[in-house]
């Protein structure tokens, strides 16, 4: 945090900031870090000591909320969760213990680009995969949760959208798929905030504003998807955020070469 920032000021900008992207991120499964973490940054805070693990706390109570006020709405595929959850589980604090101070420009562009290709597929409303059968359905879990588990934690990105795309492409109903989302991540983003902690340097009071901030958020939010957002909602606001991400991440791997 810059010197000359009056504390309070900041931390009530930063709480506005993480209510606002938790409520808007947790309609669509998600946490928010990827769009968070870059905004903590840009408002003063150190991209590894602070911005990093602060987005990755206030995504993890996001995905914690939301998958709580999901699974009350029956909207939990518990069938595909609990493997899912257990391969990002396994594969996030791999990614946190291998993460450099400046990510790999190859990789940076390719989850950009993979970013804006799901989300064109996403638009077009229609799954690769029509039916699956009960192993089909754990490979797909047990493969794609590892990638991103990987993912969650060396790029310090919840991996919320890309998991709902992944869900959706496997012939999820986007509900559903956005349901299903937070209690497949929550612990993985749990896990990569653990290892990145080791080096934080965040002041107790905004960790708990933070934290409270997105508690509001993300109940707010996700409320409101199970009441008033219709899937077809869903589904445009998941692709737009994809597109936008990943033109954003691409246009920064390029500016900071």
């Amino acid at each position: 945090m810059r010197d000359e920032e009056d504390p309070v000021m900041m931390i009530t900008t930063l709480s506005l900031a993480i209510f606002s992207v938790s409520m808007v991120f947790s309609m669509m499964g998600s946490g928010g870090s990827q769009i968070l973490i870059p905004i903590l940054f840009w408002l003063g805070l150190d991209f590894k000591s602070a911005a990093i693990p602060l987005g990755l706390m206030t995504s993890a109570v996001t995905l914690l909320v939301a998958g709580l006020v999901y699974y009350r709405r029956g909207l939990v595929r518990f069938s595909i969760a609990w493997p899912f959850a257990l391969a990002v589980l396994a594969g996030s604090p791999a990614g946190a213990a291998l993460s450099r101070p400046v990510s790999s420009r190859a990789l940076v562009v390719t989850f950009a680009i993979v970013n804006i290709v799901v989300g064109l597929m996403i638009l077009r409303g229609r799954g690769l995969v029509r039916k699956t059968g009960r192993r089909t359905e754990v490979f797909v879990a047990l493969a794609g949760g590892l990638g991103i588990g990987f993912l969650v934690g060396f790029v310090a990105r919840d991996g919320g959208p890309f998991t709902v795309a992944l869900l959706l492409l496997s012939g999820m109903d986007v509900r559903e798929a956005a349901g299903t989302a937070p209690v497949i991540l929550a612990g993985g983003c749990l896990a990569a905030f653990a290892v990145h902690a080791l080096r934080m340097d965040v002041p107790a009071a905004m960790l708990i504003s933070g934290a409270g901030s997105a508690l509001a958020g993300a109940w707010l939010g996700s409320r409101f998807m199970t009441k008033r957002l219709e899937s077809r909602s869903i589904r445009v606001l998941l692709s737009s955020v994809m597109v936008l991400s990943g033109a954003v991440i691409m246009l920064q791997a390029f500016k900071g070469s």
